[in-house]
């Protein structure tokens, strides 16, 4: 077993002060303008963009465990302002993109590593996202509000109308005015208060940004504190406002569309992208995560048996497994071939942990 911190990562779309309950009180401390410095992920892994250090120890975790018995990375997020539009390669493409399109010009950089990112969304607050496709007749009918013009030759008996739709658009610029107007659309088309919302973020967070167009091919959805969204390869999304749990794959593989500063990749994306795919139910993810609470229904105990992967993280509190104390933002890591342990929590942990 071994217990490590969170790896922070700033991006501008993050908290200012979103993950403080999670850190180091000495990072914390030594952290300039901590409070007012957008904080938008704490990952706890052994990939190399952000392996986990190794409490009282200059090792980090990817140094003392690789990624086949690290398979999971396990963030806190804490999300102000809309995310990328993104998708995450299939494993087929992830390899292809790692070993060969990466040593392109066109492409080069485009893929972290060889491997398929799937991913699940545990909501800690009340959390906001886009995730999966908008149904095509809400599409037309947003776009009919805005005025423009659809591709010659378009019916909904064209093969696959959702793909030579979002392909025209990927490459056809529209105008400022027309981006600023998406969210007064939303709300001409009759659509609910979260589509009104999330359309709102994305103007105030992105007023020139082409994917705004883009991200009405996307449902928004809500999640109260404890519900969940399961994201495979190959689904569009991108994360709007609230702080959750993610659990992926051990993969930083994103091709983005818009809403970023980063590079976006849209021939890659078009590729990655299943524009037939559905929210398929968190029972599906070949992980799970769940919390023990103190105090409540839910009970502050669990048998962890081994041969799964199990990251247990403590959220408030403290968490007692085998001689260790886990305080908030510390996590203890245990691969497959650890033994079955016991926990318990004076407060609040997540148990992440591949299926048996």
């Amino acid at each position: 077993m071994q217990v490590i911190n969170g790896t922070l990562k700033n991006y501008a779309w993050g908290i200012p002060g979103g993950l403080l309950p999670w850190l180091p009180t000495t990072q914390a401390e030594s952290t300039p303008a901590v409070e007012s410095t957008p904080q938008a992920e704490l990952w706890f892994g052994a990939h190399p963009n952000g392996a986990s250090k190794i409490v009282d120890s200059d090792l980090t975790l990817g140094q003392v465990l690789d990624r086949t018995e690290v398979p999971l990375l396990v963030k806190i997020l804490a999300v102000a302002k809309p995310l990328s539009f993104q998708v995450h390669p299939n494993r087929e493409l992830a390899r292809e993109g790692f070993n060969r399109l990466n040593n392109t010009e066109k492409f080069v950089g485009a893929f972290a590593d060889p491997d398929e990112k799937i991913e699940l969304l545990y909501a800690l607050t009340p959390f906001t996202a886009f995730c999966g496709w908008r149904s095509l007749d809400q599409v037309l009918h947003i776009f009919h509000v805005l005025s423009l013009d659809l591709p010659e030759g378009l019916s909904t008996s064209t093969s696959n109308p959702r793909r030579a739709l979002f392909e025209h658009f990927v490459g056809h610029k529209v105008t400022s005015e027309t981006l600023r107007a998406i969210p007064s659309a939303i709300r001409e088309a009759g659509l609910s208060a979260l589509d009104i919302h999330a359309y709102e973020a994305v103007a105030a967070g992105y007023p020139e940004d082409q994917g705004a167009l883009l991200a009405v091919f996307l449902q928004p959805i809500a999640l109260e504190p404890g519900e969940s969204v399961y994201i495979p390869a190959g689904l569009p999304h991108s994360y709007i406002s609230g702080t959750g749990i993610e659990v992926m794959t051990s993969s930083d593989n994103v091709l983005r569309l818009g809403l970023t500063p980063k590079p976006i990749y849209a021939q890659l994306a078009l590729r990655a992208l299943d524009f037939e795919s559905a929210l398929p139910p968190t029972t599906s993810a070949p992980f799970s995560v769940e919390v023990l609470v103190t105090g409540s229904a839910l009970t502050a105990e669990a048998e962890l048996p081994t041969g799964q992967f199990r990251l247990i993280l403590c959220l408030e509190g403290t968490v007692k497994i085998c001689d260790a104390t886990l305080s908030p933002g510390q996590a203890a890591v245990l691969t497959a071939i650890d033994p079955s342990v016991s926990i318990s929590t004076d407060g609040r942990c997540a148990v992440v942990r591949t299926k048996l």
